[in-house]
């Protein structure tokens, strides 16, 4: 698919999503956004919490699921779940790069995330608890704090029991 904007022609690679996967199903996603060159834009603390503020306001007004997120320095990492949003994945990754974009917006000009996003779906509870440990450990790793708690961008906003054992049963 070729496709021009504002003069600038783009072709479509081929997708990284799976042919013919509901991404609005009660599922729950790994999903990684990097900015635009790896540029570490999140070390700016008013990007950073601009950014996090973002992510929770889309997710209070469409209603999706946040597992657990990590802001890091040139990229973002999530689980998350459509939840009750009915809205596919690739719908809430937009909207949340695109309310983010504009906040960085306020403060800096230019593009700040990569035209795609990456995901995995998760596919049962191991897999989900050994993401959720990679999510909060990815600060540790990369040497910017000694515990994940101490980092200021990470999180689990949504109660998990509450979340993975509802009365339709488990979404992984």
């Amino acid at each position: 698919m070729v496709k021009t904007i504002k003069g600038e022609t783009y072709r479509r690679k081929n997708s990284l999503r799976l042919r013919g996967f509901d991404y609005a199903a009660n599922r729950i996603y790994f999903v990684t956004m990097v900015t635009i060159h790896r540029q570490c834009v999140f070390l700016d603390p008013r990007i950073a919490q601009a950014t996090v503020d973002r992510l929770f306001d889309l997710g209070h007004k469409v209603k999706f699921n946040l597992y657990c997120y990590c802001l890091m320095p040139d990229h973002f990492h999530a689980l998350i779940g459509p939840g009750d949003s009915n809205r596919a994945l690739g719908e809430i990754c937009g909207a949340f790069k695109s309310l983010s974009t504009h906040a960085y917006w306020q403060l800096y000009k230019g593009r700040l995330w990569q035209r795609r996003f990456f995901d995995h779906i998760i596919r049962n509870e191991d897999d989900f608890f050994e993401t959720m440990e990679y999510i909060k450990l990815n600060p540790v790793r990369k040497g910017l704090v000694d515990r994940p708690e101490d980092w200021p961008y990470t999180g689990t906003p949504d109660s998990l029991h509450q979340r993975l054992t509802n009365e339709n049963g488990l979404e992984l």
